[in-house]
């Protein structure tokens, strides 16, 4: 009896632990929950949109197609980005347009590519192209956009917003477009006169004449004759602006035209008149490249130097060859707290370069920097370099100053240097007399001041001469800054004449009601073409 109780008991035992070995056994761990994927952007028209075409012919012989074909997207309600931006953290993203462009003898057919910020595709098609001349195939693209992009205006033909239904007339823009807005092209601000350019101006003189409603044509005009350089310079500063309000007649949205009349007000120092044109210019077109190049400078010369220097790089990102751009990126960047020492600049400039090294190598000798100086002003002067040794010799001997000021005076007059680096090296000497002469001369003469030198961290002492205010009020900067906020240089130079200055109650008014109206910020896609 007692061994069954045992074997019972025992029986017990085993189950109770086995029983309790379960119990203390973990629980398996919860199933893992997946997380969705991302949601990804979906295109629509208010996405700002890169174009970009592709061809065996390359990216030079594709920068008209390309310009064409943003005007046509813009004219469609579109929106374009601004190019060389790229897609951050924070901002609206950007999609990408691929057309991918044929051989003309092998296929008929353009392929459409719509890109995500992040490269997937999100959708592909052919379209079929019409090659009969650039204007057809332009046409036939333009007509198969709304659909392909979804845009508002999806069943209209977007081949209409060319301008014209003539392949004679929008050859002959076309010719002209490409030499003045083509990369190579070397902007307005800096206007020259060459035998090619000339004979462009004719032609579209002609082409203006024979198709008087191609508003288009009218607007490249206006600022054909901005880039026309010489004696007869305010005449054609003057048949410029009659010729852009031609064309905004015809055509109240053209960029071109209000950039014309931007530029033309610019060169008058109507300072407030210009940069609302500039403004409007690059609220129809954020690529409008003469508006971009025209409010770059203007800014400069007025002293908002940090507002310039996007601006510039921008105008320099769809045209490396443009001087004027060029120059006044320079004068903003040396005004930057962080910009690099002008001895970081090449020792060989050549090319465009030759402006920019030019202004370099003077920031230099105001920073004491007589090497630099002199290995930027020989690579840059080429072979109109007389007054360059006076030069160097004054800034380390003051006697010498007589003689380098009689030298560099014998060069502007000579047209070996223009009237912005005679001042630039008065300004290097420290010659405040010598600066404001010359500046009062080229203002009462009608011509450009070099303001952008004043605003130099450098040029302090310019700022603390009794001859600072008599230039400033001559040229009419008060009502700009008025109008348009003070120069920079008043954050850390408040005492400065105009730096007391109080907007105006409309532009307070203004600032409470409505939002500012800026250029987007660029963050860019490769390092931008800079010197």
């Amino acid at each position: 009896m007692n061994k069954w109780r045992i074997a019972g008991l025992i029986v017990l035992v085993v189950l109770a632990g086995w029983l309790a070995v379960r119990s203390w056994t973990p629980a398996p761990p919860p199933p893992v929950k997946t997380q969705p994927p991302p949601v990804r952007e979906v295109f629509h028209a208010s996405k700002p949109l890169h174009v970009v075409i592709e061809s065996a012919a390359g990216p030079a012989a594709n920068e008209w197609l390309e310009r064409e074909l943003r005007f046509v997207l813009t004219r469609g309600k579109m929106r374009i980005a601004p190019l060389g931006a790229a897609s951050s953290p924070g901002e609206v993203a950007i999609f990408t347009l691929r057309i991918e462009f044929p051989d003309r003898q092998q296929s008929s057919t353009a392929r459409l590519s719509l890109l995500a910020p992040d490269g997937v595709m999100e959708r592909q098609t052919d379209a079929p192209l019409n090659l009969e001349n650039r204007l057809s195939t332009v046409q036939s693209l333009a007509s198969y956009l709304p659909k392909f992009l979804g845009a508002a205006t999806a069943t209209a033909d977007w081949g209409s917003l060319v301008g014209t239904t003539e392949a004679e007339a929008y050859e002959g823009f076309l010719a002209g477009s490409s030499a003045l807005l083509d990369s190579t092209s070397r902007g307005f601000t800096q206007p020259t006169h060459t035998r090619d350019l000339a004979q462009r101006v004719e032609q579209l003189e002609a082409l203006a004449r024979k198709y008087p409603t191609f508003a288009r044509a009218q607007g490249l005009l206006a600022i054909a004759y901005l880039g026309l350089g010489g004696e007869d310079q305010p005449s054609l500063t003057q048949i410029a602006d009659a010729t852009a309000k031609s064309a905004l007649a015809l055509d109240e949205d053209l960029a071109d035209a209000h950039s014309a009349m931007g530029l033309a007000r610019l060169r008058r120092g109507e300072w407030i008149a210009a940069r609302e044109r500039f403004e409007a210019a690059l609220a129809l077109d954020v690529n409008a490249l003469p508006a971009l190049e025209g409010l770059a400078c203007l800014l400069t010369e007025t002293g908002q130097m940090a507002a310039a220097l996007p601006i510039a790089e921008h105008a320099i990102w769809m045209q490396p060859g443009n001087i004027g751009a060029r120059e006044c990126m320079t004068y903003a960047r040396i005004a930057s707290p962080a910009a690099e020492p002008a001895s970081a600049t090449p020792a060989t400039p050549t090319g465009n370069d030759l402006a920019v090294a030019r202004i370099d190598a003077l920031a230099a000798m105001l920073a004491g920097d007589l090497p630099a100086a002199e290995r930027l002003l020989t690579g840059a002067a080429g072979t109109n370099n007389t007054w360059i040794a006076p030069l160097i010799r004054a800034a380390t001997n003051r006697a010498a100053i007589p003689e380098a000021l009689r030298a560099i005076t014998l060069a502007a007059s000579d047209g070996k240097i223009d009237a912005a680096t005679e001042v630039m090296c008065g300004a290097a000497l420290r010659q405040s007399d010598f600066v404001f002469n010359r500046m009062s001369r080229l203002q009462k003469q009608n011509e450009a001041v070099p303001l952008r030198i004043l605003w130099l961290p450098q040029t302090a002492y310019l700022r603390q001469h009794r001859r600072f205010e008599q230039i400033v009020t001559a040229v009419d900067l008060g009502s700009y800054w008025q109008e348009q906020g003070r120069p920079d240089i008043c954050e850390s130079e408040p005492k400065v004449y105009g730096c007391a200055l109080r907007p105006s109650p409309a532009r307070a008014a203004t600032k409470q009601t409505a939002p500012s109206r800026s250029l987007p910020a660029l963050r860019r896609t490769s390092p931008s073409p800079d010197a």
